[in-house]
């Protein structure tokens, strides 16, 4: 996406909330053993649909880029139902928990009560490009598949507005750096039984996109791609769905990550940042 004129944006950020205050309505259903976050769940995976990700080595990046998070203020940005918030606060940080959509936010906010760390989280209702949080007000900053959700320029040079000096950021992504995926994307999408799972503004970051990110960012911006995520993409194809079809595609995938220089394969991986 390109800069995107004041207008644009705002139709924009009102698809966002809509769309995401539906997700949240349809979560709202979730029991509350569901919605409950334990210490351990940041490294035995996310969310269970994400399971075919490799979650405990995306995360574990993730985690490692952070630092320590023990008294620490940490953004997470784009919360949605709060679980990467409740999993930050079970480790002792103090989080900021921003997101565009009410709904999501009335979610993350009983998922951090369920989880006794609701005292540890600030909600605030707001989007990326514009937190409203003060200058060098953050230790760290991160995220779950938000980035490619915003303006790319504006949401890097926010994050490092808010970061102090020095301090990291890191969030896992959905990225376009595979021609051969991308095109499966744009041609299978809403065709043959396969569901557009996201909002219809998201796009991919793609090597452009990375671009954007780094000239709006005061520091250094990389990718890395911890798992490949590439063959089990055909776990989306109806005829490959099944426990056997994903143990045969997610064994080409870490065959695949065996091979140097082949990380860039992969539909996810984790945007790192750096304050100068």
């Amino acid at each position: 996406m390109s800069e995107i004129k004041p207008e644009a944006d705002a139709a924009r950020l009102d698809r966002e909330v809509s769309h995401w205050d539906a997700i949240a309505a349809a979560e709202a259903t979730h029991t509350a053993a569901d919605l409950l976050v334990r210490p351990t769940d940041l490294h035995d995976g996310l969310k269970p649909w994400l399971d075919y990700l490799d979650l405990p080595a995306i995360t574990a990046h993730l985690l490692r880029h952070l630092g320590p998070l023990e008294g620490r203020t940490i953004l997470d940005l784009g919360t949605g139902n709060g679980f990467l918030a409740a999993a930050l606060a079970l480790r002792g940080a103090k989080v900021v928990a921003v997101d565009i959509s009410p709904a999501s936010l009335g979610l993350a906010r009983q998922r951090a009560e369920l989880s006794g760390v609701a005292e540890r989280i600030e909600f605030r209702l707001a989007p990326a490009e514009a937190t409203g949080l003060a200058d060098a007000s953050c230790d760290a900053a991160c995220g779950l598949f938000v980035l490619h959700h915003t303006d790319l320029a504006a949401s890097s040079r926010e994050i490092g507005r808010v970061l102090k000096p020095g301090g990291p950021a890191a969030f896992v992504e959905t990225l376009a750096f595979n021609p051969v995926l991308s095109a499966a994307r744009a041609l299978l999408t809403g065709r043959f039984g396969i569901e557009k799972a996201s909002s219809d503004d998201e796009a991919p970051i793609s090597r452009a996109g990375l671009a954007r990110l780094r000239a709006g960012f005061p520091g250094r911006v990389e990718v890395a791609m911890p798992a490949t995520v590439c063959a089990r993409m055909g776990c989306y194809l109806p005829a490959l769905q099944g426990a056997r079809p994903a143990a045969v595609l997610r064994g080409v995938d870490r065959a695949l990550g065996r091979v140097p220089g082949l990380g860039w394969l992969s539909y996810f991986g984790v945007v790192t940042m750096q304050r100068d």
